[in-house]
């Protein structure tokens, strides 16, 4: 349930984006904001009591924590510039996508979710470290062959990444969730073959 609940907060985060213009930093940061919130209330809520599995609990706990604080922090100051928005993202997907790439290398081939933890990790850790090394002062005017001017800024570039990310992790973490599903039916429909044969 974990992977469907974190896949349609992840897609919601990239469409929201997508669909939306103004990208300011503002706008990233209040995007941003409600997104690691509600990630980190489903991190928290699957990774604590007797029924969440041993492993990886820390790991999933510690980027339940760090997601609640990015988000009230990107919530509190959402006028707080480029620069903030890239401090935080930058700072929260690199903490975040490290532990679940740890998480993943650590239980390869012992839980069934470690290429999904290596995937995502690593997805999150390279947004973090792109959105660190961007210049936080781009601001380029273009204009489109139909005669359509604009201005290319950081924050564009930052905001759009943010959503790209939500949109592949989603589908990610959505493929993640439903494949359990279906290894379990296929298997059960293997058993019962072998049932019904002998």
């Amino acid at each position: 349930m974990v992977p469907a609940g974190r896949a349609v907060l992840a897609i919601a985060l990239g469409l929201t984006i997508t669909f939306t213009t103004g990208h300011t930093a503002t706008f990233g940061l209040v995007v941003f904001g409600g997104y690691a919130i509600l990630a980190g209330v489903v991190l928290l809520l699957a990774w604590i009591g007797p029924r969440a599995a041993a492993e990886a609990r820390s790991a999933f706990r510690a980027q339940g924590v760090v997601s609640l604080v990015a988000g009230i922090a990107a919530l509190v100051l959402p006028g707080g510039g480029m620069g903030y928005l890239v401090l935080l993202v930058s700072g929260w997907a690199i903490v975040c996508g490290a532990l679940e790439l740890m998480s993943g290398l650590r239980f390869r081939r012992r839980v069934t979710a470690w290429t999904d933890w290596i995937a995502v990790g690593a997805l999150t850790l390279v947004l973090g470290v792109v959105t660190l090394v961007l210049p936080p002062d781009i601001s380029q005017s273009y204009s489109g062959d139909t005669g359509v001017e604009g201005l290319l800024t950081s924050a564009i570039i930052v905001t759009g990444l943010l959503g790209a990310w939500g949109v592949l992790t989603g589908v990610l973490l959505a493929i993640s969730a439903v494949s359990p599903t279906l290894t379990a039916r296929a298997a059960e429909r293997e058993r019962l073959t072998t049932e019904s044969g002998s």
